[in-house]
């Protein structure tokens, strides 16, 4: 029987790795048994990590570690589970001053341990690919020598002693031809000296120059090998920093998933302890405390009365109330920092015709890690600043706190209470997720989701907006989030409405900026990394959506012309579209293909006829042009059933008009593949048009290729992941006619990511470029065809481990 004290961590990075093992573990049961782990094991587990609290004195450990709580307690509410066991959630057991000294003790051992991982992959990428970029030498080989034990890395050392005697050769070898040469001209010279003194003299010269012809040349060899070497390392460090983030992402949206679900169970239980008056003993132990501090919010918010819940379930409630009281206003809240990421981003000025409306002078009011600067006269935002740092990004609770106003500001500056009317909706100018990370929300999950929501749940940050535009908006902001400058992990935001002359409430527009920091790796050394930034703007007004990001691109110099807000140069000269000029023909008809689902008429007709002409290349235009109207055809192609039925036909009309001699270019076969399984997609039972759309669906199967068995058998090698999400490739390939033998898992596959072909046959060099545009398709990123005289005619291999 185990002691307390020893059934638990010994540290937070046991702890993660034994996290991770879980979700293996649960991944693998679910693919081969449909079930998850067994409950008992999680609530063990749980338990674990709760008394590990004892040992963890530094806040961020513990943050994880609470990740790593929060995330097995909701996975134990899934409504599969039946699970009503007793299990404690209310947070990790206090540190204990004194208990973590062996802790400390391992946590060096850890980090020998990381050295032996960093090295361990390492030994692979050689062993893989015989690169000279993944040797070792110096101090680090050196080092390197106490893990000698393990094959690969022993392999890796062994390799690197070779290239570093053969660099000791190699250098003594130049100094000797140097010595050579030396005493050649030497020699040349005193001969010269003695007999033919002017015929020395030109002999001697060009002894010389051949010398430093052969010491250049030797010179230019050595640093084209250190700038080819240092090239890779600049790859793989991004590459690195590149999947952490990734990493992050896909936890913290996994984290978001199980807390939407266990809001949904704490909400239904809070609703029954008041609807039911549901006995405190009824209520699973396992969100006892959840279910009250929802409970205590909603009676801080007066929207409960203490005679609506079961007098057990009142008195519980109390314990709860100082983590809700409060406000976040009555905090040292910072609001926006220009030093942000580490160099100067100011905010933006008001021009000289807002200066005389703005609140405060137009000085910045500070919120939870954003600020807003207020127009008087519309009684609205200019804009706002957001400071996001994506690695500290915390996931919490719903607190479901009422929108209230900002009890700092005068009352003649709330927003006018009527402005919603007419069907309009709310879109958040910031969004709660952008803000939930730094020191204030730190400790108890209800008290920070309280002050997070109070941040966010007020009536000047809700802009009036139609639902098309609200929803294009929150799918732009969610976007923007994750997807812009992905290594970067501080991103800043700046947003704001955009109004009509003659609208004093409602905005014409909502705008929004996204700056950053460009990747270190990615400038030359020495030099300071430049901001990145890209600026967007979504009109308010019916029928707006979103299928490209780039659908509602702006310049930031013409959002300055528009709202009348003076942007910095340092920001102006960051933007990524500062050149673009004007709309070019195929941009300008890519925009009006959303007229194809509108009422019939003239006008519509013609651009039918005009669309069909520039995709079927009788109008003269660019193929570049033709290729952006048939890529905003695609995205219309994927929202096919939100179309009318007479729309969807005019899409598939005119898309039907694209040769397939256009769809086999080689630069279109992104779009090819994007179109296969768009189409394969809407051929599944339930899914596929009827009528006339399903006649003109089918004929665009043999265009793309489908329902054709394709002549390359094409074999799946991977790493890294589950084998269901491998099936799951082979299983989309299949779908669309290549020949998929099955999957293999190979350790080689490990941060590969191709589809090998043998070079001397064009008609698989066309086959992998397609597949390998198939897979991107399918979701696997950046995924190359890549030539390989080893492999044989007609087969194609596809490498794909976890990196991407």
């Amino acid at each position: 029987m185990r002691s307390q004290d020893a059934d638990r961590f010994d540290n937070v990075l046991d702890l993660q790795t034994a996290h991770l093992g879980m979700m293996q573990r649960q991944h693998e049961r679910l693919a081969r048994d449909g079930q998850p782990l067994d409950s008992a094991e999680v609530a063990a587990f749980l338990d674990r990590v709760r008394r590990t609290g004892a040992v963890l004195a530094d806040p961020e450990d513990r943050r994880k570690a609470q990740r790593v709580l929060d995330y097995w307690s909701a996975d134990l509410l899934d409504v599969a589970r039946g699970f009503d066991g007793h299990h404690e959630t209310e947070g990790l057991a206090p540190f204990v001053p004194g208990s973590e000294g062996d802790a400390a003790g391992d946590l060096l051992e850890d980090r020998s341990s990381r050295e032996y991982i960093r090295l361990a992959a390492q030994a692979r990428q050689w062993r893989d690919t015989r690169a000279k970029g993944y040797l070792i030498s110096g101090k680090a080989l050196r080092s390197a020598e106490k893990f000698s034990r393990d094959p690969e890395i022993a392999d890796l050392i062994a390799a690197s002693l070779v290239e570093e005697r053969r660099d000791a050769r190699r250098a003594l070898r130049r100094k000797r031809i140097a010595m050579g040469l030396t005493l050649a001209v030497l020699a040349s010279l005193a001969v010269a000296v003695v007999a033919y003194r002017e015929a020395g003299h030109a002999v001697s010269q060009k002894n010389e120059a051949v010398a430093e012809q052969v010491a250049t040349v030797e010179e230019a060899e050595v640093l084209d090998e250190t700038a080819r070497f240092r090239e890779q390392q600049k790859i793989m460090a991004l590459e690195r920093a590149t999947s952490a983030r990734s990493l992050a992402q896909e936890r913290t949206e996994e984290l978001e998933r199980r807390q939407r679900l266990l809001d949904d169970a704490v909400a239904a239980l809070a609703d029954m302890a008041v609807a039911d008056r549901l006995p405190l003993g009824q209520v699973p132990e396992s969100v006892r405390s959840e279910v009250l501090a929802v409970l205590a919010v909603r009676l801080a918010d007066g929207r409960l009365d203490r005679e609506a819940m079961a007098p057990d379930v009142e008195a519980a409630v109390e314990a709860y109330a100082p983590a809700v009281k409060g406000s976040v206003f009555s905090e040292d809240l910072n609001g926006y920092n220009p030093e942000f990421h580490g160099r100067t981003l100011p905010l933006p000025a008001l021009g000289s015709a807002l200066l005389a409306h703005g609140y405060q002078n137009g000085a910045p009011v500070p919120y939870l890690n954003f600020s807003f600067v207020f127009d008087r006269s519309r009684r609205a935002p200019f804009y706002a600043a957001i400071n996001l740092d994506r690695m500290q990004r915390r996931v919490l609770p719903t607190t479901e706190t009422p929108i209230e106003p900002d009890p700092r500001l005068p009352p003649e500056l709330r927003p006018n209470p009527d402005r919603f009317a007419g069907g309009l909706v709310p879109a958040d100018y910031v969004s709660r997720a952008d803000i939930t990370w730094g020191p204030l929300l730190e400790g108890d999950p209800i008290r920070a989701a309280r002050l997070a929501d109070q941040s966010v749940q007020i009536h000047l940050n809700k802009a009036p907006v139609e639902p098309d535009a609200a929803a294009a908006w929150s799918a732009l902001v969610a976007w923007i989030r994750e997807a812009h400058n992905k290594p970067a992990a501080h991103v800043t935001f700046f947003t704001g409405p955009l109004f009509a002359p003659d609208e004093p409430d409602v905005p014409s527009a909502l705008w929004l900026i996204a700056v950053s920091l460009r990747d270190r790796l990615s400038v030359p050394a020495g030099q300071e990394p430049p901001f990145f930034a890209e600026a967007f703007l979504i009109p308010n007004r019916p029928g707006i959506h979103q299928t490209h990001s780039w659908d509602f691109v702006f310049k930031i110099r013409g959002l300055g012309q528009a709202t009348g807000l003076v942007f910095p140069d340092v920001l102006i000269n960051a933007d990524r579209n500062r050149d673009i000029g004007n709309r070019t023909e195929g941009e300008e008809l890519a925009g009006r293909v959303g007229e194809l689902d509108q009422p019939a008429s003239a006008a519509q007709a013609a651009l039918i006829e005009r669309l069909g002409n520039v995709v079927g290349g009788r109008e003269a235009l660019r193929e570049s042009e033709q290729a952006k109207v048939v890529r905003a055809l695609l995205g219309m192609l994927g929202r096919l059933a939100e179309l009318t039925p007479q729309g969807q036909v005019n899409l598939l009309t005119v898309l039907n008009e694209v040769p397939p001699a256009s769809w086999n270019r080689t630069d279109w076969v992104g779009m090819k593949a994007d179109a296969r399984r768009k189409v394969t997609m809407l051929r599944a039972p339930g899914a596929a048009p009827a009528g006339k759309a399903a006649a003109l669906l089918g004929a665009l199967v043999p265009q793309l290729d489908l329902d054709v068995t394709q002549t390359q058998t094409a074999y799946l090698q991977f790493a890294g992941m589950t084998r269901e999400r491998a099936r799951g490739f082979a299983t989309d390939l299949r779908n669309l006619g290549w020949t998929v033998p099955g999957e293999e898992r190979v350790a080689a596959a490990q941060s590969l990511n191709e589809v090998r072909f043998n070079p001397g046959l064009e008609a698989d060099a066309a086959a992998a470029l397609l597949l390998a545009a198939d897979l991107e398709a399918a979701g696997r990123s950046g995924i190359r065809a890549t030539p390989n005289g080893r492999i044989r005619p007609g087969i194609l291999e596809i490498w794909i481990g976890s990196a991407q």
